[in-house]
């Protein structure tokens, strides 16, 4: 069992891009835009996967999750951290599911409740767009070779710099 603590060591660990499906640029299926990352931790033997979707309709719905593929088959893979878009007009807010920019997290108390999807979902305003969701969350896991597979966005490795009213 994954403790608080170690759940927050994992999504910081320095991280690097071991594969990147496809190499460049994104997949489109399902009218959404697909990329996959493999990822290991720098210091550490962890390994990861980032998985990257867009709709290809409504660009402001996407998802971005870091996931730990523990090697262990009690644990499983766990589903860290998960950045989602503006999911249209519903809110699930009942359910603390939001149609606005949110973030799921994994917690301790899940993971002992044998649940493996982050549910602890809070609205954002970090970020709102799809490039500023990417950059917050490669900050966030600490992914230091992400322009290698991802060209196209170098200008949002600006965003990694810049706050606003000292807040990021």
């Amino acid at each position: 069992m994954l403790r608080q603590n170690e759940i927050q060591r994992l999504i910081a660990c320095p991280k690097r891009v071991e594969k990147s499906e496809p190499a460049t640029g994104f997949n489109t299926e399902n009218r959404s835009r697909r990329k996959n990352l493999e990822l290991s931790a720098i210091e550490k033997g962890y390994v990861f996967k980032v998985f990257i979707r867009q709709s290809t309709e409504l660009i402001e719905n996407f998802s971005i999750g870091l996931i730990y593929k523990s090697g262990d088959k009690e644990k499983g893979n766990i589903m860290l951290i998960r950045f989602n878009g503006n999911h249209g007009d519903v809110d699930w807010s009942n359910d603390r599911h939001y149609s606005s920019f949110h973030i799921h997290r994994i917690t301790e108390e899940l993971l002992e409740q044998g649940v493996r999807e982050p549910k602890d979902i809070e609205k954002t305003t970090r970020y709102t767009t799809f490039d500023g969701a990417l950059a917050k969350f490669f900050k966030e896991i600490n992914l230091e070779n992400w322009l290698a597979c991802l060209p196209e966005l170098k200008q949002i490795s600006l965003a990694f710099t810049t706050t606003v009213g000292g807040q990021e």
